[in-house]
C-alpha cells in the first residue's frame, strides 16, 4: 500500500509541487503559458501548509522542518517585511502594498509542500520527478519554439521577447545542475546510490539545449556554464573539449545556427538592445537616488499603487533586472550588513542541517557570477529552497544510516527518524 500510495499518488504531487514552485506555468510577461494567480495560489497553499504542519507538528517537528522555519522567518522579515516598512517611510506607500510586490519571497515556504512529499517517495522517485518536471517546461519551451502551441498572452510588446520563451527557466537550470553533479560523482547527492552516468549526460546536454535554442537568456547559459566548472574542476578540461567536438560543426558551418533557429543576432550584442539599456538606466537611477537620499533605505514600489516606480524614475525602471543593485536600493548602506549577515545565516542553517556541502556551494558560487543581473534574495528563493529541501533529504538519509544505539534521543529530535 505505501508503494501504491507512493508512486501513484505522492509522486504525481511532487511533480506538481515542482512545477508549481519553480513557476513553470506563473503569469509572467515573458511566459507564453502563464496562468494569471498561479503563483499567488502556490503561495497561499505553501503558507496553508506549514502552518497546518506546524499545528500537527508541535513540539515534536522534525529537525530539519524547525531549521528551515528559522530560514522562512529570517527571509520573510528581512526581504519581505522590512522593504515594506521602508518604503512607507520613504514613499508613503501603505505597507500592504510593498509585501505585495516582494511577495516572491515567500517561495521559501515552498520547503514545507516539497519536504513533506520528498520524505513519501523513495530518492529515485524524487529525482525522476525533478527531472521529469524539468523535462515538462523545456517539452513546452520547445513547442513554443516551433509554434505547436500558440502564445497565450493577451498582448506582447516588442521589449518582452516576443521570440523567445521563459518556462520554467530555473527549474530547467536545477535540473541540469542536479544532472552534472550525478554525472560528476556518478552517484545520488541524497544517498549516494549508483546512477547512470551517460542517462544523467544526455538529459543535462538536452536541458542544456533548450536554455540555448528556446529560452536564449544569457545569464542563464553563463549560469550553467559556471556551475559545471565549479562542480566538475578537474574534469572541466574534458567537459570543454567534449563541447568544442560537438560545436565544431556550428563554427565550419554557421548557417547550421539559423537553421535550427539560434537568433544569432541577439548573442552577438552583448552590449546592445532594450535589456541592457534598461539596466544601464536602472542602476544609473538607483545610484543617482541613493547620492539624493544619503544612501537611506528606500524599499521597494508596487505598480498597484500609484503606478509604482513610474512617476519617479520612468517606464523603464525595475529592480528585479538588477540584481544586487536593487538590493542596494532596496537597503541602502544596511546592505553592507545585510549581505554577509544573510550568507552566515544561510550557510549556518546548512551547516546545521549536515556538513557535505558539495552541491550547495557549487550552485551558489554559479550564482554569485550572475548576481548584479539576479536578484539572489529576492528572487532566487525557490533555487535556495530546492538546495535546502536536498540537503534535508541527504541528512535524513545520514541519520537512517546510523545504528540506532548512536542515535541521539533528546524528545526534539524524534520526529527526524
Amino acid at each position: 500500500m505505501t508503494n501504491f500510495s507512493s508512486r501513484f499518488f505522492f509522486f504525481p504531487l511532487l511533480i506538481l509541487a515542482l512545477i508549481l514552485h519553480f513557476s513553470v506555468f506563473g503569469d509572467s510577461p515573458h511566459n507564453p503559458y502563464g496562468i494569471k494567480g498561479l503563483n499567488e495560489l502556490y503561495l497561499a497553499i505553501s503558507i496553508v501548509f506549514t502552518v497546518l504542519l506546524l499545528l500537527a507538528s508541535a513540539e515534536n517537528a522534525p529537525r530539519e522542518f524547525r531549521i528551515l522555519m528559522y530560514y522562512c522567518l529570517y527571509s520573510a522579515v528581512v526581504f519581505l517585511i522590512f522593504p515594506a516598512i521602508f518604503a512607507y517611510y520613504t514613499y508613503g506607500q501603505p505597507v500592504v502594498f510593498g509585501l505585495i510586490e516582494e511577495r516572491r519571497v515567500l517561495f521559501c515556504l515552498g520547503f514545507a509542500p516539497l519536504l513533506f512529499l520528498g520524505k513519501r517517495v523513495s530518492t529515485l522517485q524524487f529525482e525522476r520527478g525533478l527531472l521529469y518536471a524539468a523535462l515538462i517546461a523545456a517539452f513546452f519551451s520547445w513547442c513554443f519554439k516551433f509554434g505547436l502551441i500558440p502564445d497565450m498572452r493577451a498582448e506582447v510588446r516588442s521589449d518582452d521577447r516576443p521570440d523567445r520563451s521563459s518556462i520554467g527557466p530555473y527549474l530547467i537550470c536545477f535540473g541540469y545542475f542536479y544532472c552534472i553533479q550525478i554525472w560528476s560523482k556518478g552517484i545520488s547527492p541524497i544517498n549516494g546510490a549508483a546512477r547512470s552516468k551517460t542517462l544523467y549526460m544526455v538529459i543535462a546536454a538536452l536541458l542544456l539545449l533548450t536554455l540555448v535554442f528556446a529560452t536564449q537568456t544569457r545569464q542563464l547559459i553563463v549560469l550553467c556554464l559556471l556551475f559545471t566548472l565549479f562542480c566538475l574542476r578537474a574534469k572541466a578540461v574534458i567537459w570543454a573539449a567534449s563541447l568544442s567536438i560537438l560545436l565544431s560543426p556550428f563554427y565550419f558551418f554557421p548557417s547550421l545556427l539559423e537553421i535550427l533557429g539560434l537568433n544569432t543576432e541577439f548573442y552577438d550584442s552583448t552590449l546592445e538592445g532594450v535589456e541592457d539599456g534598461v539596466r544601464t538606466h536602472t542602476i544609473s537611477s538607483i545610484f543617482a537616488h541613493l547620492d539624493q537620499v544619503n544612501w537611506l533605505p528606500s524599499g521597494s514600489l508596487s505598480l498597484m499603487w500609484q503606478d509604482g516606480f513610474i512617476p519617479y524614475f520612468g517606464e523603464h525602471f525595475f529592480l528585479s533586472d538588477v540584481g544586487v543593485f536593487g538590493t542596494l536600493f532596496r537597503f541602502g548602506f544596511l546592505t553592507f550588513f545585510v549581505i554577509p549577515m544573510t550568507l552566515f545565516v544561510y550557510h549556518r542553517i546548512a551547516k546545521n542541517i549536515t556538513t557535505d556541502m558539495t552541491f550547495i556551494y557549487s550552485t551558489m558560487l554559479a550564482f554569485f557570477a550572475i548576481w548584479p543581473l539576479n536578484g539572489l534574495f529576492e528572487y532566487g528563493q525557490p533555487v535556495i529552497t530546492m538546495l535546502f529541501v536536498i540537503h534535508a533529504l541527504r541528512a535524513r538519509h545520514l541519520r537512517s544510516q546510523e545504528p540506532i544505539h548512536e542515535r541521539r534521543a533528546y524528545p526534539q529530535l524524534q520526529g527526524s527518524y
